[in-house]
């Protein structure tokens, strides 16, 4: 977090710097007008906007992550409870093959003993 901040703050300068360095006047067409305007304001307005899409971006894809990992996770504890559920059945029928395997000794035994 610290490097990106520092690596942001010194683009910024440099940005400031070089827009200082050209401040002369440029003439801007746009479709509905001509504008002249500093080339200094130029630069920083472009900087800016471009920081702003940047971050709408951003906070665009980090808002899809994090529904997508509440998805993931609702999948997941699904999935944890379809295997505790299913823990129980094997330990269920497991219990019934042992009952099932001492009935038949007991039964042999009894049937031995006679």
């Amino acid at each position: 977090m610290q490097r990106g901040f520092i690596f942001s703050l010194l683009f910024a300068i440099m940005v400031a710097v070089f827009a200082l360095k050209n401040a002369n006047k440029v003439l801007i067409d746009f479709i509905f007008g001509k504008v002249n305007i500093s080339q200094a304001l130029v630069i920083l307005i472009s900087a800016i906007l471009g920081a702003v899409i940047v971050a709408i971006m951003g906070s665009v894809k980090n808002f899809k992550l994090k529904r997508d990992n509440k998805e993931l996770n609702k999948k997941l504890e699904s999935i944890k409870k379809e295997k505790n559920e299913l823990m129980l059945m094997l330990e269920e029928q497991e219990k019934e093959v042992l009952d099932i395997e001492e009935e038949k000794d007991t039964n042999t035994l009894d049937g031995n003993n006679s």
